[in-house]
């Protein structure tokens, strides 16, 4: 009789507390905020391949391409510091071909921080005979701080959403009880890395120019999403 007693206030006990936390859920209202912000790019980052080919039957060599490509970094005016190399090889231009038949290569990142700077860059490495010039990266040095901000402003605009909704039915917003964050950040790598801005010879030796304006890349958009829960008063 005892053990039977006992397990009837176990159960009421779990009731009781099930009853509670579902009362508790009609007491707040949830909501979600979000902010948009669009970015002019400040880091822009470029490859350029360099790489041997024959004109006229003969071989234009990776020095001359190293030379001319230096010549044009300097004439537009950027920081040696802000061009590396990415990558240096050969690649044998047909199969069967000797090593000496062989084209070498060199790739080189620079780093600008402007759509001007990228103009004048291509300006100066026109004459120069790359085999490619591509935009490969997008950023912004204060990509956090305007990330937070963008939360910031997400959650301000949660809380108003609140309000209105809440005071439609007579009532006040409380405190928060529950805040929950996304970030969104859209860099058009699908425009940037893809997309060529330049290349001068192919492995025929003939040019192309590309045809969009390399300079008209679209910014860097950021988007921030909170969802929140508010208490009901």
């Amino acid at each position: 009789m005892k053990s039977i007693v006992l397990f009837s206030a176990f159960f009421l006990m779990g009731t009781v507390v099930f009853a509670q936390e579902g009362f508790k859920g009609e007491h707040f209202i949830e909501v979600t905020g979000t902010a948009k912000q669009e970015l002019e790019p400040n880091e822009i980052y470029l490859s350029v391949q360099l790489r041997e080919f024959e004109e006229n039957r003969d071989k234009v060599m990776l020095e001359k391409l190293d030379k001319d490509f230096w010549d044009a970094i300097k004439n537009a005016g950027i920081d040696k510091k802000n061009v590396t190399l990415a990558n240096a090889g050969s690649q044998i231009g047909k199969l069967g071909r000797k090593d000496k038949d062989a084209f070498r290569e060199k790739t080189y990142q620079v780093k600008l921080t402007s759509a001007a700077e990228l103009s004048k860059f291509l300006e100066k490495i026109e004459p120069v005979k790359t085999n490619l010039v591509s935009i490969t990266k997008l950023g912004h040095t204060d990509l956090e701080k305007i990330k937070l901000d963008l939360k910031v402003k997400a959650l301000q605009a949660a809380k108003a959403k609140a309000d209105v909704m809440v005071k439609a039915i007579g009532a006040e917003t409380g405190k928060p009880l529950m805040i929950r964050e996304f970030d969104n950040y859209y860099q058009p790598m699908d425009m940037t890395a893809n997309v060529m801005v330049r290349q001068a010879y192919n492995q025929a030796g003939l040019e192309n120019q590309a045809e969009e304006d390399p300079t008209a890349f679209r910014k860097i958009t950021l988007q921030a999403q909170v969802t929140a829960q508010f208490e009901i008063k």
